[in-house]
């Protein structure tokens, strides 16, 4: 599978994060769209068995990927307590030190002044009153991801162009770029333009590597990696369909439990991945009940990460066991 790095130029705010989980599924329907149902039901063939078709990093500030999740010890980051709060803003890496060794890379940590987040009032009138009121004609605040002028976003696609080709993923981002990406698009919300596309090389990625760092939130496989090396946050996604079966009854999916961005992750044995985690969903496990065969990427593009000496404490056990 071949990694691609595309660069978005924002032409809008955005009321939802740029997220690959999100993202992928806006493609999905994108290809829905494009090649009807039969296409896209081939291309995730063997999705939730270990062969995705595609796999879709967050959006990062161009040029920057995220701090790993893990504390400062672990890192070898040595901070004063006096500038730990400042240091909680500094949360990016530049993309070109990831063949570093970690504890020199953290050096590098930096903040980004490439989007920004504000909360704005909203109302809805009330036709027969002609002003606002309680419940759904209450105001209401809601999130708004604004972008400095000059400010690019970097997504990281995996995929496998024996099945999805590179000028044709272009076209379905530039398709989504067009109509709008998340939640009020409709209104002119979460468009993009998309500049030029190129394959992505990691330092070392042909080489074996233990430790990895995720682009995206993660259903991980226990079985492959060891918990007492593994550093991350859980995520809760309490998702819901989009086009046409948001305005169908119960358009919610079951939530699921997964590990956020940015997680550090050690294998069980050296290996070379491009993506980790594992397909969720489809007719044998149900996500969804208007939609049985839906699934949700619980894969994640990866970064190995150049470590010396281990990351593990205590004794080894997989995240099935605890």
């Amino acid at each position: 599978m071949k990694t691609l790095k595309f660069t978005l130029r924002p032409l809008a705010p955005f009321a939802t994060p740029l997220a690959g989980d999100t993202l992928f599924g806006h493609l999905c329907w994108a290809i829905r769209e494009a090649q009807a149902d039969r296409g896209l039901a081939g291309l995730l063939e063997g999705y939730t068995a270990g062969h995705p078709f595609l796999v879709v990093s967050d959006g990062f500030p161009a040029g920057l990927l995220p701090r790993p999740t893990a504390p400062d010890f672990v890192l070898g980051l040595e901070i004063d307590p006096r500038q730990r709060k400042r240091a909680r803003t500094h949360r990016w890496l530049p993309a070109d030190g990831a063949g570093e060794p970690l504890a020199h890379w953290m050096k590098r940590l930096t903040d980004s002044k490439a989007e920004k987040l504000a909360v704005l009032t909203q109302n809805t009138i009330n036709r027969h009153t002609g002003t606002t009121g309680t419940g759904q004609f209450a105001p209401r605040q809601v999130d708004r991801i604004s972008f400095a002028e000059g400010a690019r976003l970097d997504v990281y696609a995996v995929l496998d162009e024996a099945r999805l080709s590179a000028e044709k993923l272009q076209d379905l981002l530039a398709s989504i770029g067009l109509h709008g990406y998340g939640r009020d698009a409709t209104t002119g919300l979460g468009k993009f333009a998309i500049e030029p596309v190129n394959e992505q090389v990691w330092p070392d990625q042909d080489r074996p590597h233990r430790h990895w760092l995720t682009l995206a939130p993660c259903a991980p496989d226990a079985e492959m990696l060891l918990t007492n090396g593994c550093y991350y946050l859980p995520l809760t996604r309490f998702g819901r369909h989009g086009n046409l079966a948001a305005t169908m009854a119960s358009p919610f999916k079951r939530p699921l439990l997964m590990i956020a961005t940015g997680a550090l992750l050690t294998a069980r044995e050296p290996a070379c991945w491009a993506v980790h985690g594992r397909g969720l969903g489809g007719m044998a496990a149900p996500l969804s009940k208007l939609i049985p065969e839906t699934v949700h990427q619980g894969y994640a593009p990866v970064v190995p990460l150049r470590v010396e000496g281990s990351l593990c404490t205590g004794s080894s056990k997989s995240f099935r066991s605890r």
